[in-house]
Formats: structure tokens, sequence, C-alpha cells
């Protein structure tokens, strides 16, 4: 179909999103610039554009990261600015300032009045960005607090939950965060929450903490074969490298 209407923005946004489930982000970059050029009122493609120059970050080398970083955090505000009501957006602008180092763009001022913006439009994802603070700063408690509410509070989305998850494992809560790793998979899903690689390599860093080798070798080796990018199969291949070895 698009094919026949490359000019249809909405077809060009979905195709787009296919091409960033599986990877493929420099031609999903030039499909969204390129319909931008047509149809920069197109809110949902800005959104996607960011989406897809943070995920290059981890794809290119030390000295282009920061500037993807500051372009990808521009077309968020782009969709904000288009569409004030969208939430996802101001919070993708909220933790970015908020946690970035300096160099990259990173501006905890900045942060915070997003995050006053976004509480005033979605006090659950607002929730969602404190409770990251939250956990960088190792106030375990109030982090955990914060993302059960913001789980509450985002019924549509399943991503809180593997952040709960992830809080857990910082912990080395492993029954716990295996649980709430269960209940991700078992959320519906959108198109811009992890796949089954990135749970994959959660689950393995599970099961490690909990000495099961096989189980970990298992989710390393999904990882491993499947659609990752180059920072999560390092990962993989090093913990992998170890749990053969022993």
């Amino acid at each position: 179909m698009y094919k026949r209407q490359p000019q249809d923005p909405d077809l060009t946004f979905f195709l787009a999103r296919s091409l960033y489930r599986k990877l493929e982000l420099k031609t999903a970059e030039e499909l969204l610039n390129d319909s931008l050029k047509r149809h920069p009122g197109h809110v949902e493609s800005h959104y996607l554009l960011g989406s897809v120059q943070l995920s290059l970050v981890a794809e290119v080398n030390i000295f282009r990261k920061a500037g993807l970083a500051k372009m990808a955090v521009k077309s968020w505000e782009q969709a904000v600015t288009l569409d004030p009501q969208h939430a996802e957006a101001l919070y993708g602008v909220a933790s970015f300032y908020s946690s970035a180092p300096g160099i990259a763009g990173g501006d905890p001022e900045l942060g915070e009045q997003r995050i006053v913006a976004l509480q005033k439009l979605s006090p659950a994802w607002a929730d969602l960005t404190r409770a990251s603070i939250a956990a960088r700063a190792e106030e375990f408690a109030e982090s955990e607090k914060l993302f059960k509410t913001a789980i509450d509070g985002i019924p549509g989305r399943a991503f809180p939950t593997l952040m709960l998850a992830n809080l857990y494992l910082q912990q080395e809560q492993y029954e716990s965060a295996l649980k709430m790793l269960d209940q991700y998979r078992k959320r519906d899903k959108t198109w811009n929450d992890p796949g089954e690689e990135q749970t994959a390599l959660l689950a393995g860093k599970i099961y490690q903490g909990l000495d099961k080798t096989e189980a970990a070798i298992a989710s390393f080796e999904i990882v491993k074969r499947g659609v990752a990018n180059r920072a999560m199969r390092e990962q993989a291949e090093d913990a992998l490298e170890k749990l053969y070895s022993r």
C-alpha cells in the first residue's frame, strides 16, 4: 500500500514504525524526515522520529551520540508544540533533560520545568519521570512507590512494569524482578513497548542472580540471535561467555 501512496504521511508513519521495531533505524529516519518535509504537522511522525533518533544513539560512535540525543528531544518537543496534550512526548522531553549528562544536553532545571508541566497534564506520567530520578539517586522506596502509582495510572502501557522490574534487579531482589517481568509479558503492548530481545536480556540478568544458569543462557541466546542493538548484543555475548566458561 505504501508503494502505491508513498506521499501519504500515515502510511509512511506505519512503515517507519515497522522499521523501528526491526531496528532498521536509518531507513526509518530517512523516511520520516522526508515525510515531515511535506507534512510538518504530522504529530506522531515527530514523536516516532524522536524514538528512532534516540535508538540510533546506541549504534553510533561517541562523537555522534550527543548530537543524536539532542535531535531526539527536539523531535519530541516539536510533537508537544503541535499537540500540547501529547503526554508521552512530554514525558520523553522531561526524562531527557532530567537524566542526560550536561554535555549531551541534560539540564535538571529544564527537566523540573517539564515535569511540572507534565504533572498538570498527566500526574501518572510525571510520577514515572520522578520514579526514574529517585532510582538514580538510590531512593528505592520512593522510586518503587512512584513506579507503582504510574503503572496503575497508565494502564495502556506495559513498559512501566518493566522499569519496576529493573528497579528490583538493581536492588538484587530477583524474585520480585521476575514477578514484574511476568506481569509485563502478560500485559497488552503498543508499538513502542520493549520487545522480546530486551525482555530476554532482563530475564537473563534475573536468572543469573537466581543462579538459574540454563534459563539465563536460554534468555541471553534469544538476545544474541534476535533483533537487538549493539549494546544489548554485547551484554548478552559477555554474559554467555562467562556462563559457558563455568
